[in-house]
């Protein structure tokens, strides 16, 4: 059974969820001036972890064959025999119901919006097989997670949570746009789009500076339209050189007589992470000081 959990917890990269809980959390706080009820915390998390157990599962599903064929994924859980398609499919449904039903002791809009919020985080793994901005998708699937947060807390929409969720998807296609540059041979030779395939490594490069300078805009003027007072920009300043760092540090890029070396650091995806948790902690900090 253990081993089993490790297998699903593998299948959907469960620790990647920190990518998206804190901008929910974020969002969450902000809504609710910094006290949420217990109530809602806990259904928010739960219903967190249940839509993008949902989503990742749904996403190996849908890229098995591909997978399969990828020397740096064959390894994954599907290729290798760890788990069968019916199981995946299983969790799928599973989780994908199990999320619909904990949207509805919140509120009525939050019930209503739940599949809305499955078909976005459905269609984006099906996204690279026609269009280069797949990245942009991905973003959009974890982007409607703080306007889902506030939904949940507030029972309403509002312009706010939308800002985060631009903040969300830039900075989700500004480092997935530098993680695709590992797959670019094997995406041209299997006919799969991304940034890279399109536009190549250089231009990617500058494109993935752009969406985390976009990041800051965005997040910058959520500040505005909440009424966060000076402190909060001085923690977008930590922000903002979390993302220079990651431009200095996470890669290495050369040209020399048209042979193009590009190196992308292990530890990239890690930054990441603790990005989405510094700005947790400075909205967090930002209310409770």
């Amino acid at each position: 059974m253990l081993e089993k959990l490790k297998t699903i917890s593998n299948l959907v990269v469960l620790p990647h969820s920190v990518f998206a809980l804190p901008f929910a959390l974020a969002s969450l706080l902000t809504a609710t001036h910094g006290k949420p009820s217990l109530h809602v915390l806990l259904c928010v998390v739960i219903c967190m972890v249940l839509a993008r157990t949902t989503a990742m599962a749904y996403n190996r599903l849908v890229d098995a064959d591909v997978d399969a064929q990828n020397p740096r994924t064959k390894n994954r859980d599907i290729p290798a025999g760890r788990i069968s398609l019916l199981q995946v499919k299983i969790i799928t449904l599973v989780c994908g119901f199990g999320f619909v039903m904990a949207c509805y002791p919140l509120n009525a809009l939050a019930f209503k919006l739940s599949p809305l919020a499955l078909l976005i985080l459905f269609f984006y793994s099906h996204t690279k097989r026609f269009t280069w901005t797949s990245h942009l998708f991905l973003g959009l699937a974890l982007g409607v997670a703080p306007v889902g947060a506030w939904v949940a807390a507030t029972g309403e929409l509002a312009l706010a949570p939308f800002l985060l969720t631009g903040a969300v998807i830039c900075f989700l296609a500004g480092f997935d746009i530098l993680y695709a540059t590992q797959d670019e041979a094997f995406d041209k030779k299997a006919g799969l789009h991304s940034w890279v395939v399109r536009w190549g490594i250089r231009n990617s490069l500058y494109a993935s500076r752009f969406f985390h300078v976009g990041m800051l805009g965005f997040l910058t003027v959520f500040g505005v339209q909440v009424g966060f007072p000076a402190g909060y920009y001085v923690g977008m300043g930590f922000i903002a050189a979390a993302l220079l760092y990651q431009h200095l540090k996470a890669y290495t890029y050369e040209n020399k007589k048209g042979q193009v070396k590009f190196t992308l650091s292990p530890q990239m995806m890690g930054l990441n992470g603790w990005i989405s948790v510094i700005y947790f902690l400075v909205v967090g900090a930002t209310l409770w000081l």
